[in-house]
């Protein structure tokens, strides 16, 4: 089995994705903006035994003292395995790699599981953990089921927005980019969200010269004026889109744009033969108690699981970063809480 460490640069990293079903968090271009997002250097794993391949993106962050730890990029960018290669050759890849990233300095590593493409995924290195259900939208279903699947004040609230004038559009010039980024970082001020979720605006660029047409910017406008905007990613080999960053204007909120963004990228993803958007999950693992989750539950009733994977590379540095003594022992005994425990 060869096991290397791909550069975004590295022609290989393309050529994997050309012969695999893949999502945009998979692309050389998504880790190269998740850089200025998770704040390290990007690269990819790579293990390939025959026929057999497995691609892990990942954000390489500096601890300290020569020693580092790795990331998905934000977003779900898990594990891409080749068809025919089971488990065990995955679960192989990763205890190899484990052992060649330690010699590197690497102390653990945080893999976000996709919730599509990865939901057969059953390792048995490190700890596999549910995060909590992302809702899905099945874009193969008519305009009419479409609709039947919407909650009733979803419904009303769409329609209520619509009859107030407010339009959607695609903007492809990236033209109000400006204006999605102060309507989301004003919904984040407003949620009192972690600093986790503000992105430098290199990051944004950097996406949109990365991507190109695979990044869509959905813009809900009132008498021409922007009220809220969204980033939707499109992935034509695997047929998914996803409902990347949502924004409002606050002062809009009472009109429901975000609604009414939502029902334009379902009906973009239906006409334009796609498989499935994924709105992604709540604030968290609350369920029902979460009203971000049941804010998107109320345009489809179908979910995934979304899943992590911890490994600990290095036991002994894990354990000293962790406060060494029984306080190491306890965090490498259970990796279900924050994880690396260290950064909490």
């Amino acid at each position: 089995m060869k096991i290397q460490l791909l550069a975004p640069s590295d022609t290989a990293w393309g050529e994997v994705l050309r012969r695999r079903c893949h999502d945009c968090y998979h692309m050389p271009g998504w880790a190269r903006a998740a850089e200025f997002g998770d704040r390290g250097s990007a690269g990819a794993l790579y293990a390939r035994d025959g026929e057999a391949e497995l691609l892990l993106p990942l954000v390489r962050r500096a601890i300290g003292c020569g020693e580092w730890d790795a990331v998905s990029p934000y977003g779900y960018g898990g594990p891409l395995l080749s068809e025919g290669a089971g488990q065990d050759f995955a679960d192989a890849a990763l205890r190899k790699a484990i052992a060649i990233l330690r010699a590197d300095g690497c102390v653990s590593w945080f893999i976000r599981l996709h919730p599509l493409l990865n939901s057969s995924w059953n390792s048995a290195v490190g700890e596999v953990v549910d995060q909590g259900p992302t809702v899905t939208i099945d874009l193969t279903k008519s305009e009419a089921a479409h609709w039947r699947d919407t909650a009733h004040g979803h419904r009303s609230d769409i329609n209520r927005a619509m009859r107030a004038g407010i339009t959607v559009r695609i903007d492809e010039s990236f033209g109000a980019l400006g204006s999605f980024l102060a309507m989301y970082n004003a919904s984040m001020r407003r949620l009192g969200a972690p600093a986790f979720y503000y992105f430098d605006e290199r990051y944004y660029h950097t996406l949109r010269h990365e991507l190109g047409d695979l990044l869509k910017l959905f813009v809900a406008e009132e008498a021409g004026m922007p009220i809220a905007a969204a980033l939707l990613t499109v992935a034509p080999s695997s047929g998914i889109l996803q409902g990347h960053l949502y924004g409002a204007d606050d002062r809009a909120l009472n009109r429901q744009p975000l609604k009414l963004l939502i029902h334009a990228q379902r009906q973009w993803g239906r006409e334009h033969g796609y498989r499935v958007l994924n709105l992604g999950g709540g604030r968290g693992s609350n369920g029902e108690q979460d009203s971000l989750l049941r804010f998107k539950r109320g345009f489809s009733p179908d979910t995934r699981m979304f899943r992590t994977q911890r490994l600990i590379v290095d036991p002994k540095r894990y354990a000293a970063l962790c406060g060494g003594g029984k306080a190491g022992e306890q965090e490498l005994a259970d990796l279900r809480g924050y994880f690396p425990a260290y950064r909490r």
